[in-house]
């Protein structure tokens, strides 16, 4: 072959290899994300859950821009196990982003066991840097998880927490605020939840221990109540509310004898009548004497109620609209109807993180509570009630079950 032959065939042969070589790599590159790196066998984490099944898998996978995270995605997963059991959940992904604020989170999806009555899939998000459950909704609070924490704090100085868990709810489901857990030696302290916007302390509940506890009562009711009324005046100093309760509450499942719990309940007045929702529920440990549940709802504007407040239709007439249609529901249990109470009330019944009631719209109405012979007869006894509108006398409710 001549050398000019030999040079042209060398060229083709280059020309050849070259192009083969990018029909190969293009494919290459356009399966590869340089935003997402794939990810490695190290980089995979195994949910131990109640079975080895391919929904127990964790992929970790980083969608950030290095954000540094104080907290491993092992804690992360420790954390969220608090709430969701690997006996009842299992973990299906769990992902670093910073799609929130610029905010590294973890964002990690749960799914229901198929033993659980609940089927709806679960998303939570953990704060990468601090290991706080986050929600985007609370950005919009006017108290910041921070100055939350310090509130929980300071309202329970005497058992010195090491650890407080913040989580923001939203009002999709609970109301709306932020909900504590102090921990001391990872040990539940107490548990509450306090107003997002105003900081006011809503909620909170501490533990009983049943072990060793006495069939009856060591505190009074009567100091039971005292130890109610402080505080409730420690918490909110003096605020219109009258006690419509006062009452021991059993404790434990069924047939264990055990001292129970008193409960006092407050109804917050306004112009002279009280509310049937707004208000505080105190209850005292009848054995150790402390406030072991607080309660306190707050949420109705006052020009909502409807003024006058004074009633047009009388209590007798009240009570005989109630009783005459409780008849038609259990015709049967008419003769041993007893009437238990029958009060006036202003019918603030409202979500308040969906409604906000207009002015004058919540009516002033009789309450009417009642039993029979077959509600008289279950363990634990609670009445049936009707609502008479106070002004025109309309059947305005009627719950009556057997």
């Amino acid at each position: 072959m001549r050398q000019k032959d030999l040079i042209a065939f060398a060229i083709t042969t280059v020309f050849v290899l070259v192009a083969a070589s990018i029909f190969l790599i293009l494919p290459l590159m356009k399966n590869t994300s340089l935003s997402s790196p794939p990810i490695n066998e190290s980089s995979v984490i195994r949910d131990v859950g109640p079975s080895k099944t391919a929904s127990n898998t964790v992929m970790a996978t980083t969608t950030t821009e290095n954000p540094s995270p104080s907290i491993s995605r092992e804690e992360a997963i420790t954390l969220v196990r608090d709430d969701y059991s690997e006996h009842t959940h299992s973990i299906t992904r769990i992902e670093l982003t910073d799609h929130y604020k610029k905010k590294p989170l973890y964002i990690i999806e749960l799914v229901p066991d198929a033993s659980m009555q609940s089927t709806r899939n679960e998303t939570v998000f953990i704060d990468a840097m601090t290991g706080d459950y986050y929600n985007p909704a609370q950005e919009d609070a006017k108290i910041s998880i921070e100055k939350a924490k310090d509130l929980a704090r300071s309202a329970f100085p005497q058992l010195t927490p090491d650890r407080v868990r913040m989580t923001f709810s939203d009002g999709s489901q609970y109301l709306r605020g932020w909900e504590f857990i102090l921990y001391r030696d990872e040990k539940k302290l107490v548990q509450g939840s306090f107003d997002a916007d105003t900081g006011d302390l809503s909620s909170y509940s501490i533990g009983i221990t049943h072990q060793d506890r006495p069939e009856t009562p060591s505190v009074t009711m009567d100091a039971a109540q005292q130890t109610a009324n402080w505080e409730i005046r420690e918490r909110n100093g003096d605020i219109p509310v009258v006690q419509v309760d006062a009452r021991l509450d059993p404790l434990g499942m069924p047939g264990e004898k055990i001292a129970g719990k008193y409960v006092f309940v407050y109804r917050r007045v306004i112009h002279g009548v009280p509310c049937d929702s707004d208000g505080i529920v105190v209850t005292v440990d009848s054995v150790a004497g402390n406030v072991v549940n607080y309660h306190k709802s707050w949420s109705l504007n006052e020009d909502a109620v409807a003024l006058p407040a004074e009633p047009v239709i009388s209590r007798d007439a009240a009570i005989k609209t109630v009783q005459q249609e409780a008849e038609k529901i259990y015709p049967a249990s008419a003769d041993s109807l007893q009437i238990v109470s029958a009060e006036l009330r202003w019918m603030d019944f409202h979500n308040p993180d969906k409604v906000i009631p207009k002015p004058g719209s919540v009516p002033l109405a009789w309450k009417v509570q009642f039993n029979d012979e077959t509600i008289r007869g279950w363990q634990w006894p609670v009445p049936a009630n009707g609502w008479v509108d106070a002004k025109t006398g309309t059947l305005l409710d009627l719950y009556y079950r057997h």
